[in-house]
Order: structure tokens, then sequence, then C-alpha cells
């Protein structure tokens, strides 16, 4: 099985470089990095280039934003699986990839997910053990824990419509339209840095407004009415405080992972 490790970039400074070096040390030797750069002016890819490293393939075009980058890299992508990291975020540990392949995945048709370590908050993440209707309206996983075949994004790319929620449509769509094949790869794939574009306080309502268009073009109304019922009623704005409150987070993960068993 081989792998494809994405990272979109435009002058990301030296998080680029620590992302690469940090996949270069996987343990399982099958794979390849596609650095996909929108045209960078700082000294980031010429970095990256320096490494002179067999499984580091650079690809510089003008793209349109981040998941129009992200749909282009995959064109050039030759694994059977394909992982996004942005600059900046790394693997959890050097053999996430060795135990991933030795799940005996499906060819097609399959996206495989993870725990996540937040590094922002400094706690571990568990993912739920079933996708579930309830689980892609509340909160899909972490979109650097998410393992696709390529065929699912090659058949379907990225909405670029969106500018933040491009990813979790994507994944809406798989569960209620697409019909992929979930699975949980029960170890902790990545260390997400967090505090992006997505997460800063300006883009708090765009991405509200994409999350509920996303919710409503891809989830039937009477499903969307139980799912947020059921949020309300378990406390989820009280629960997404403790997660992520560095004080409160290793707990709140720590229940939460005991009662996923």
């Amino acid at each position: 099985m081989k792998f494809s490790i994405i990272t979109v970039s435009l002058n990301s400074g030296p998080k680029l470089l620590e992302t690469v070096e940090n996949v270069l040390k996987q343990t399982y030797r099958d794979f390849e990095i596609i650095v996909k750069d929108g045209g960078s002016t700082d000294e980031s890819i010429s970095k990256v280039k320096d490494l002179n490293s067999p499984f580091v393939k650079v690809v510089s075009e003008p793209d349109k934003g981040i998941y129009d980058a992200m749909n282009e890299a995959v064109k050039y992508a030759t694994g059977d699986y394909v992982l996004f990291l942005n600059a900046g975020d790394k693997f959890y540990s050097g053999d996430v990839l060795e135990q991933i392949a030795r799940m005996d995945l499906p060819a097609s048709g399959a996206i495989v997910y993870g725990d996540t370590y937040f590094v922002a908050w400094d706690s571990l993440s568990k993912a739920p053990p079933k996708i579930t209707g309830s689980v892609c309206y509340r909160n899909i996983p972490c979109h650097q824990a998410i393992f696709y075949s390529r065929d699912v994004l090659a058949e379907r790319g990225f909405d670029t419509s969106y500018r933040i929620r491009a990813d979790f449509e994507h994944f809406a769509y798989s569960y209620f339209k697409a019909g992929r094949q979930f699975i949980y790869a029960n170890l902790p794939v990545c260390l997400y840095e967090g505090r992006g574009f997505s997460e800063s306080k300006e883009n708090k309502k765009l991405d509200r407004l994409e999350y509920n268009r996303a919710v409503r073009s891809n989830i039937p109304l009477g499903k969307r009415f139980i799912y947020r019922a059921t949020l309300i009623l378990t406390l989820h704005k009280l629960r997404g405080a403790l997660a992520r409150n560095k004080k409160t987070a290793k707990l709140y993960q720590k229940i939460k992972g005991k009662l996923y068993g």
C-alpha cells in the first residue's frame, strides 16, 4: 500500500519544512509527499527542495485557495490513500503509516480516520468508533487524521465554493449521499497545531454560515431536527468549551474516550 501525504502551502515559513521532515521519519517507506505551492515568495519551498529527497514532489502552480490547491494536488497523487497535513502539523508517531498499512484496507470507496492530539489544548481527542449521521452533524474527525482512498477524491473533490468548511461538506456528502465506507483506525494519527485560518475570530461567522449551508445541502430536514435537538439536550456548547480549555481538556477527553469504549 502506498500513501500520498499532501501539504498545500503559501509562504508557510519554517513550518513547512518541519512538516516535511516529520513525514520523512515514518518507518513505513512506501509513501510520497506532495507539496502544492501556490506561489510562495519566502524561502519555504527552497528549503524543502534543498532536502533533495526522492520522497518529495514539489508542485508550484497558481491556485484559487486552500481547497482548490488540495484538489489540484490530488491529481499528482499516486498513492492508494491520501492524507492532508497542513504546514506545522505532524504525525503523532513514527509508525503511523506502518500501523495503517497493517489494517488491510479496501482498495477503493473508503475513508479511514483516527484520533488527534490537539497541541493547543495539550490533549488527545478520541474519534468516535463509528460514523453515524449524528456524528456527521455534530463534529467530524479532524481532517489531518483522515485517510481517503484516492478514488474518493478523484471522483468528487472538495467544493471550492467553501472557504472554510469544504472538508466538512465533503465528509457529510460522503456519508449521506455517496455511501462511502468509514473505517476507524484506533490510534492517534496526527499532532494538530490548530488555530489556523478557520479558527480565527474574524472567520467565525463565515464558518457558521458555511456549516449551515453544508448541512442543508447534504442532510435531510427531519434528521437535522433530530440531530439538533440531541445536541441541545446533551449540552454540546458546554462540552465544546471543556474540550477547548487547557485546564479541562485532558479530563474531558479521558472521560469521552471511556464512553467510546
